[in-house]
């Protein structure tokens, strides 16, 4: 399962302290080019989509990336975050990164996870939603018999390996 992490653009650029002060413009692209470097969102099979207030016409990032970058055009980024949880086929697959309270309120109320702009900067957050998301990638565990049946194999190649017998 795929999480789409929704961030609220300005407010993750005017907390981190290597984006604040830049230009506008500057700040943007400074904060695609860190989740394209850092991958903060885990897998690569994870979208990204990054809601700054404004107008793309003008607005728009001057570098190439896997980031979506949206702009609220006629209505401000929180309403458009808020207006994307809730048009959502699936909320639950959703995680808002923002430390806005009125947003985290409202998008935890339609069903879509929340997450600091903190925890989600910081190396090897994982929410409890991306630890599901994870989980459910990886192969089920063999049933008691099939396990048996490879540690057996395993033991003959390691015996063979060493010259015993196996």
């Amino acid at each position: 399962m795929a999480v789409h992490y929704i961030i609220d653009g300005y407010n993750v650029v005017k907390q981190v302290h290597f984006l604040t002060g830049l230009k506008l413009r500057d700040g943007r692209d400074g904060l695609v080019r860190f989740i394209e470097q850092y991958r903060p969102q885990g897998s690569r099979r994870n979208q990204v989509t990054i809601v700054f207030d404004g107008s793309d016409e003008v607005d728009a990032p001057q570098i190439p990336s896997s980031v979506r970058v949206l702009f609220s055009k006629r209505e401000s980024a929180d309403d458009k975050i808020k207006r994307m949880v809730e048009t959502s086929r699936n909320s639950r697959c959703l995680i808002v990164v923002s430390d806005d309270k009125a947003i985290k309120f409202y998008c935890r109320a339609a069903g879509a996870a929340c997450m600091s702009v903190k925890d989600f900067l910081t190396p090897k957050s994982a929410s409890p939603l991306q630890a599901e998301a994870d989980a459910s990638l990886d192969k089920p565990d063999p049933d008691d018999a099939v396990a048996a049946r490879i540690t057996e194999q395993l033991k003959a190649i390691w015996l063979k390996s060493k010259g015993g017998n196996a």
